[in-house]
């Protein structure tokens, strides 16, 4: 009897080694792998980041020991929200139907990511016809994520009902859920009574390259005596609140605060819309950094005196990837995300302040309040470092996840 159960990791939007990131699915399966387990990683040929097709067969060449990532071949698509998109998708889920039907006998579990709402629905009778059981990892919230877009209640639960009930569907089917929050977890649970021993693990960070970035690289990055930094780092997009971010820039140096300096790290489709919101304002003390390498980042962080988690009011993020990374900095962190979860984190650990989302006074008073209390700065700094360390730390919190797998197999083969 095997008691290490063979596992298909499913993603089609994914970094790759050699294309700069190593998000959640990529850890798992290279941890996986150095623990003796029989793992596959199943993707596509297009990069969703980068926008181009992967050329499968110089990856092989470049990294001969990744044989267990397997493609599937779709067509590009130069934006997110477009039909070529759409088509892209389709083609995924097709011709994933396919290679799973001669495939699911290799394995004993699959592991999915929502919102892959088609992929987990057409692959679950498949799965029960060869007793695959069903992982499912709830990333993010579908259709929860268009009511930044939708302002109308009514209008939003009328247009999304049918995407609400594939999602409770593809909810239950997992044998075993695990989610990136709570708020999330508890989302996936409240469609499905099977999956008992599920799971809220955080995305958390790879705490070990993230302080040799700040070794590496933090003497290469300028910062003047006086200077106090407040930094945003993440993706430039619509449902984070960076316009408020300038606004509350531009009132604090015309009233004189010359020595508050704004870092905002990244890039996404609003990075030119803001550079010109930026400029059309006079805002003298916003810098866009643009995207640097991760460990980069993580010495940008260590130069900072606060970090910003700055979200739209209606953004359905609960505990974002980012925060694992703004606490191991070891500072005070601006929260303006309403989830309730997020913000009992800030509150009950006391890592930083939570303020309003879109609300300029608000900010405002946060981060004068951090300023003029430097000593509650550094607590709150020791704070964040410390849950950094216990909860955030994909070293230990993935294990949690591998050892539920293993008693999943265990439970399935008694």
């Amino acid at each position: 009897m095997n008691l290490k159960p063979r596992v298909l990791l499913i993603n089609s939007a994914i970094y790759l080694p050699g294309e700069g990131g190593h998000k959640r699915t990529l850890y798992l399966f290279e941890m996986m792998k150095n623990l003796g387990y029989e793992v596959t990683l199943l993707t596509s040929t297009f990069n969703h980041y980068a926008k181009k097709k992967r050329d499968v067969e110089e990856f092989r060449r470049e990294y001969p020991s990744y044989s267990d990532i397997k493609f599937i071949d779709v067509p590009a698509y130069d934006k997110n929200i477009s039909i070529k998109r759409i088509i892209s998708e389709k083609v995924w889920t097709r011709r994933f139907v396919k290679w799973y039907k001669t495939h699911a006998k290799e394995y004993d579990i699959v592991y999915h990511n929502m919102p892959a709402m088609d992929t987990i629905l057409q692959a679950d009778p498949i799965s029960r016809k060869h007793g695959v059981k069903t992982i499912v990892d709830v990333r993010d919230l579908r259709p929860e994520v268009f009511r930044t877009i939708i302002k109308n209640d009514y209008l939003y639960k009328v247009l999304t009902y049918p995407m609400k009930k594939k999602a409770d569907k593809a909810y239950s089917c997992a044998d075993l859920m695990f989610a990136v929050s709570e708020e999330y977890l508890q989302r996936g649970m409240s469609a499905n009574t099977k999956a008992i021993d599920s799971k809220a693990i955080y995305i958390g960070s790879i705490l070990e390259k993230f302080y040799n970035g700040i070794a590496k690289y933090s003497s290469t990055i300028e910062k003047k005596e006086n200077e106090i930094w407040i930094t945003y780092a993440g993706t430039l997009g619509s449902t984070y609140d960076l316009h408020t971010l300038i606004d509350v820039a531009n009132e604090l140096q015309e009233q004189g605060h010359h020595n508050l300096r704004f870092k905002i790290i990244g890039q996404g489709p609003l990075e030119n819309d803001l550079k010109k919101y930026a400029t059309l304002k006079n805002v003298k003390n916003v810098d866009f950094v643009g995207f640097v390498p991760y460990e980069v980042m993580a010495a940008y962080l260590s130069k900072s005196d606060m970090t910003i988690n700055s979200l739209k009011a209606r953004a359905s993020q609960s505990i974002i990837n980012k925060v694992a990374d703004y606490f191991a900095a070891g500072i005070p962190i601006l929260n303006g995300s309403l989830c309730k979860e997020m913000k009992l984190m800030v509150e009950d650990n006391q890592l930083g302040v939570n303020f309003e989302p879109e609300n300029i006074p608000s900010l405002k008073e946060a981060i004068l309040f951090l300023v003029n209390n430097p000593e509650l700065c550094k607590q709150y700094g020791e704070h964040a470092h410390r849950i950094a360390e216990n909860k955030f730390n994909r070293a230990n919190s993935y294990l949690e996840i591998i050892k539920r797998i293993d008693l999943l197999h265990t439970t399935t083969i008694k």
